[in-house]
């Protein structure tokens, strides 16, 4: 799929999941729930926005992505006087999770220059009238909003009761756990060789990236699929297939995988390594590539 044809779908994909999400908050009575944990996620981005203003630096908003998901499950938990083990054990997970990235994204990024796609974005739109208000709407808005539809798996976990419905947690923290585990040992997998002076301008073959050119977004994107068979479990939680199903697209074809490949895409080895090695799923690496 092209660049430009995989950004159309992902721009329908985004409203669909908002119009629809919208009308299962109003008919499951959670639009209390869900605009608090709104709210919670939109003080966060303007915190980061002003932020990123002053220091003329828009990678500060990748360091909000996990927070985004934490202050949705926060919001939502404590809103309720009381919670199952299943609840307790998805708030954990998410904490966990978003922590992790915070953290490991923050290390990147703390007195680095500005990341290219945000460099360049920037100057694109300061030549336009509006700048701000578009870098605003572009680059923290659209990714909160996106941040909270991604998370309705979440809501409906802490909002909504088993009563009558098979529990799937079980299965679902197994899968958590798989996905957690490929992204974190990827990612330092990843660190560990950058690390290396002898390695710049070198391609990750090793480790999980040898069956896997992108391991840690398959990590990622499992983890949310995980946390889906939880809320699935929930009285209603099977109708937010739509939140894992965005955030593997957005890996997938829109912010992920596409521009990782693109930065790579001139190293020695990367059309022999592209060959060989699976794009997203992880699977032993074709003979005589």
């Amino acid at each position: 799929m092209k660049y430009k044809q995989a950004l159309k779908l992902y721009v329908f994909l985004l409203l669909f999941s908002l119009i629809f999400y919208l009308t299962v908050l109003h008919i499951y009575g959670l639009l209390p729930n869900a605009g608090a944990a709104l709210l919670g996620v939109m003080i966060s981005i303007h915190a980061f926005f002003l932020i990123g203003v002053i220091k003329k630096n828009h990678t500060v908003i990748d360091t909000a992505w996990g927070l985004s998901f934490i202050i949705v499950a926060h919001v939502t938990f404590w809103m309720q006087p009381a919670h199952g083990i299943a609840q307790w054990i998805t708030l954990a997970l998410v904490t966990i999770w978003g922590l992790r990235l915070f953290l490991h994204i923050l290390s990147r990024t703390v007195g680095k220059e500005e990341d290219p796609r945000y460099r360049q974005m920037r100057e694109q739109l300061q030549m336009k009238k509006h700048a701000l208000l578009m870098s605003y709407v572009r680059i923290y808005l659209v990714q909160g909003v996106l941040a909270w539809i991604i998370a309705a798996p979440i809501v409906f976990i802490h909002s909504m009761d088993q009563t009558g419905v098979f529990p799937l947690w079980q299965v679902g923290v197994a899968l958590w756990i798989i996905g957690f585990l490929f992204e974190v040992v990827a990612d330092q997998q990843l660190k560990s060789f950058l690390a290396k002076s002898e390695n710049r301008g070198r391609i990750m073959t090793g480790g999980l990236w040898k069956y896997s050119r992108h391991p840690n977004y398959f990590g990622e994107a499992t983890q949310w699929w995980g946390i889906y068979l939880i809320a699935a479990g929930f009285e209603g939680g099977w109708v937010t297939f739509f939140g894992p199903m965005l955030i593997t697209f957005l890996l997938l074809y829109v912010s992920g995988v596409p521009l990782a490949e693109k930065l790579i895409s001139g190293f020695p080895g990367f059309e022999e390594y592209k060959n060989r090695t699976s794009m997203f799923f992880p699977w032993l690496p074709r003979k005589g590539k």
